[in-house]
């Protein structure tokens, strides 16, 4: 059973995750909770303690810091440990996760994004492509706001180049690799003259915290701080643009969902974020390295061997999700809690690298169904719903919707 599994595994690779994946982590759970894909070149975890056990036990699993499957960036906070990741995690967070910033300027300026494209919807003929005209504008302009760079065209098309060329492109496409690598120099060439521009004048944006922070008492040099505003646009992006398309789809086909979020409050909006969340988790695996010989599920791992974690398949785990290949907003009665580290989903990994945007994310979904809800009766396919995509990130590639007001 382990090499069938394993072999439709790697089909999902050869056809890009066009086929439903679900049945097939259904399946591994049950009866092959390791196996190993040849694309991937790891073995595959399925079940919702052993996915978590990957992605907190980082005495045994670590990051990749380089090869097919890791980041594109080079060094960011993920690769590292201890001190060192704490302190620069901090550094990032008092521009995405303070407190005062999200309920202040960051909610402020969301709701102002927000009202332009909603405008822009308004005024859009006929039938629009939602993800395209909001779900992916929205964090997008959101983290150049944050960031204080221009949002310009090439912005969006830098961010899907990186995104692709990451943990997506586990199978090492050496076209989408070179892809991601054209964007990322791209993107380093824009930001080089800001930060010699922010260390004389620093404002009040994520470029000038970076420039003004200190780690052991040295300033972080030009070169880190390239990596992690490349890190942090699609990493600001990512989450937020596939999660609102997912959801979106899925209220579509269930509409008497849209009717109960346009009566109820925020507390419901946060329900279906992290449902959808839990259901179509943006990034649907994460791959990891051993550090030590360990075993898992009865297989001896040496170390240096690559593991993947199926989050998708551990946010359905029969044991810990009863029903869970089914949307249910009111699953959980503390939703805000799965956007923190002691939540049962995974969406956001778990342990110290547990996502420091995740709160941001939150934020951006919220707005997001309250501003829509609120401005429209419905919403509904202009054409057949496209199906989500992907192995590694998954989600629809595009929203083919009618508005009505």
């Amino acid at each position: 059973m382990t090499s069938d599994v394993g072999a439709a595994y790697d089909e999902l690779f050869a056809t890009r995750g066009r086929a439903d994946p679900h049945g097939l982590y259904r399946m591994a759970r049950h009866d092959s909770p390791i196996f190993w894909s040849k694309a991937a070149d790891a073995w595959v975890v399925t079940r919702h303690s052993t996915v978590r056990r990957l992605l907190e036990d980082e005495a045994t699993f670590a990051v990749l810091s380089g090869g097919a499957g890791a980041s594109i960036h080079g060094r960011t906070v993920l690769q590292m440990s201890g001190d060192e990741h704490r302190k620069k995690t901090a550094i990032i967070a008092r521009g995405i996760r303070n407190t005062r910033r999200l309920s202040g300027p960051i909610a402020d300026q969301l709701d102002a994004i927000s009202a332009e494209l909603i405008s822009v919807l308004h005024r859009a003929p006929g039938n629009v492509d939602l993800k395209a005209a909001y779900t992916t504008p929205l964090p997008l302009q959101a983290i150049a706001w944050m960031l204080a760079v221009p949002a310009a065209a090439e912005f969006r098309g830098w961010y899907e180049a990186l995104a692709a060329a990451g943990v997506e492109n586990v199978v090492a496409d050496p076209s989408v690799r070179a892809a991601g690598l054209e964007a990322r120099d791209s993107l380093r060439e824009m930001v080089a003259p800001l930060i010699d521009q922010r260390r004389l004048e620093p404002g009040d944006d994520l470029i000038s915290t970076l420039c003004t922070s200190e780690y052991e008492g040295e300033r972080l040099t030009d070169e880190e701080i390239k990596t992690l505003v490349g890190f942090l646009l699609t990493a600001g992006v990512e989450t937020t643009d596939r999660a609102l398309a997912s959801l979106f789809r899925q209220l579509m086909l269930e509409p008497e969902n849209w009717d109960m979020l346009r009566e109820s409050g925020s507390q419901a909006a946060t329900a279906a974020s992290a449902e959808i969340l839990r259901l179509e988790p943006p990034v649907q695996g994460l791959p990891r390295r051993t550090l030590t010989t360990t075993e898992i599920h009865g297989i001896e791992l040496e170390a240096g061997t690559r593991v993947i974690g199926v989050i998708a398949s551990a946010n359905r785990d029969e044991e810990v999700f009863s029903d869970g290949d089914i949307f249910m907003i009111d699953r959980f009665d503390n939703p805000d809690r799965e956007f923190t580290p002691a939540g049962e989903t995974l969406p956001f990994g778990a342990g110290s690298h547990h996502c420091t945007g995740s709160l941001l994310a939150k934020l951006e979904m919220t707005t997001a169904i309250r501003d829509l809800s609120a401005t429209f009766r419905s919403i509904v396919p202009a054409t057949t719903l496209p199906e989500p995509v992907g192995v590694m990130l998954r989600s629809p590639p595009a929203l083919p919707v009618r508005l009505i007001a």
